[in-house]
């Protein structure tokens, strides 16, 4: 008995930090689509692209801070009462400045792939 509860902690707390980084799909797609159109459409390239920067985005932020960082980064700039939250957020604030320094890094990680198209030579007659 004791044996198969030292087990299933192993295993818990083994699997318990990759679950913290676990983004929903939908999250995914959103990102990779966004980050695609800013770069200029949806091509094999800019999915390379934009697939290494959002993986390099979750080495760096849990599921939970990307979220609040993003919620701050939306509505910072809201009129009023209601932007007066988020205007004086502090954690809301530095998870937004650790999500555009890991933006940062993944853009200078992630090369923006273009594609080389073959010239056929001319003939030197």
């Amino acid at each position: 008995m004791k044996k198969i509860v030292i087990s299933l902690a192993i295993l818990l707390f083994g699997v318990m930090p990759s679950m913290a980084y676990e983004y929903p799909t939908d999250t995914t797609i959103h990102y990779v689509l966004e980050c695609m159109a800013a770069l200029g459409g949806q091509t094999d390239q800019n999915l390379y692209t934009c697939s290494c920067r959002y993986d390099s985005i979750r080495e760096v932020l849990s599921f939970d801070d990307y979220s609040d960082g993003r919620t701050y980064e939306r509505n910072k700039a809201m009129p009023g009462k209601k932007g007066g939250f988020f205007r004086d957020n502090e954690r809301g604030e530095k998870l937004y400045d650790v999500l555009v320094k890991a933006r940062e890094q993944a853009a200078e990680q992630c090369l923006v792939v273009t594609q080389v198209k073959m010239i056929k030579p001319t003939s030197s007659q």
